[in-house]
């Protein structure tokens, strides 16, 4: 037997001269049947002839298949598998069916396949795809954030959000994967990177957005709602103390995990107090109308209960104003006194009239206050003040100047404890009388 394709030499014996069923008359002729073939061969000798035949079976050439061209990435593994024999025999000197192959570079495989003793090539190619797609490292941002991510590896792209470039921005609002597929010619390659999303810390300054000192006073700034603190001035503590010379803004940066907020805090700086009321002053009885004028504060409360910085008095009688001047934090009081004369000319006595007495008793006083009065030659009148001016009775003792004397007893204890003045008034003179109530 043969295999289909091979030739075979067949041989006679016995005689001198040979006559084959070919027409060949060499004793050796080669065939090369295509399908199983009978041969005879007529042999003589000594004139004699005689006949025999051979029988040349041919068997088929297996067909061999390595199975198709594959391609793989670059250290990766494929398993290769040949049908069409009943034995094989690879160029990596394997013998099964199914060889698993891991080439570094493209490389071709031959197996041999052997059926019925014969046998039959074929090869099949593994392509070695060493594109390397990269996706760039992975990366961190604060929620709010863009980041670039840059692929390379390839000579075109294609991201998982369907842009087409080497490089696309991003603002994820969460933890995300993207993925590009890289390609150069036919081969291609797959890469992911993972943006990680810090959320971003909420910084709070405990103070609020504005505190107020006075000069040469200390404020403890405190911030929380971060991990660490950088404050504008240079510290890093979250709670730092300050004492500004005017007012001045703050502001600190925390910080959780590289992301960062930032808030700030005005001090405002206020002066100290310093309460001017302005000089004394001295005023006529008959023209006594003064404005007094304060200053130091931004606001004002005068014993007379107005709240202006300038008021305007007539006191008939030596009067001590005081006045408070504030800002938000401090305070301070100063006085200043009125003084009021008499600048008309006394009316002169009549030689024959009696000397004015003016009593007043007791002094200090409980509550009754009796007053006593003589002398009295013209119109007279008595005012009682509290000590700000202010008049809190008025009588006229004498209209015409008629009446001489004067006699009245006075409750005063519905009035608070402190200093009155009691004040007669007539054509010839001004007197005065401080009363102390108990």
């Amino acid at each position: 037997s043969t295999c289909q394709g091979t030739s075979v030499t067949l041989s006679a014996t016995g005689g001198s001269s040979y006559l084959w069923s070919t027409g060949a008359t060499t004793q050796t002729i080669n065939v090369n049947p295509n399908a199983t073939t009978t041969y005879s061969v007529q042999v003589t000798q000594n004139g004699c002839t005689s006949s025999d035949d051979v029988t040349v079976t041919v068997n088929p050439v297996p067909t061999i298949n390595a199975g198709a061209d594959v391609t793989i990435n670059s250290g990766d593994s494929v398993t290769l598998t040949a049908t069409g024999g009943a034995s094989y025999s690879w160029n990596t000197g394997a013998t099964t069916s199914s060889i698993t192959v891991s080439p570094t570079v493209t490389t071709t495989y031959t197996v041999t396949g052997t059926l019925n003793g014969c046998q039959s090539t074929d090869t099949v190619t593994v392509f070695v795809n060493n594109l390397q797609a990269n996706a760039g490292p992975d990366v961190s941002i604060c929620h709010g954030y863009s980041t670039t991510l840059t692929a390379s590896g390839g000579d075109t792209y294609l991201w998982s959000t369907g842009a087409t470039t080497s490089s696309i921005t991003v603002n994820p609002t969460s933890t995300s994967t993207y993925s590009v597929t890289v390609f150069v010619g036919n081969l291609q390659d797959t890469d992911d990177v993972t943006v990680y999303v810090n959320p971003n810390p909420n910084v709070i300054i405990t103070n609020g957005s504005e505190v107020t000192i006075l000069q040469g006073e200390y404020v403890t700034l405190s911030a929380t709602g971060a991990n660490t603190y950088l404050w504008n001035n240079g510290a890093t503590q979250p709670n730092i103390a300050v004492s500004p010379n005017a007012t001045t803004t703050y502001s600190v940066t925390g910080y959780i995990n590289n992301c960062s907020d930032q808030k700030q805090v005005v001090v405002n700086v206020l002066q100290s107090v310093t309460a001017n009321a302005g000089n004394d002053v001295t005023v006529c009885l008959q023209d006594n109308t003064v404005t007094l004028t304060a200053s130091g504060g931004d606001e004002y409360l005068w014993n007379t209960g107005e709240t202006t910085a300038s008021i305007t008095v007539n006191p008939e009688v030596d009067t001590e104003y005081s006045v408070t001047v504030y800002n938000a934090l401090d305070y301070d009081i100063d006085e200043v006194m009125v003084y009021v004369n008499d600048c008309a000319d006394p009316e002169l006595p009549e030689e024959s009239s009696e000397d004015l007495e003016f009593l007043v008793y007791p002094n200090p006083t409980y509550g009754n206050l009796n007053i006593r009065i003589s002398g009295l030659l013209s119109v007279s009148s008595i005012y009682l003040y509290d000590i700000s001016g202010k008049t809190l009775y008025h009588e006229v003792i004498s209209e015409n100047g008629e009446q001489q004397s004067f006699t009245k007893t006075m409750n005063i204890s519905n009035f608070a404890a402190g200093i009155y003045l009691l004040k007669l008034v007539d054509n010839r003179t001004v007197v005065t009388k401080k009363i102390i109530l108990r």
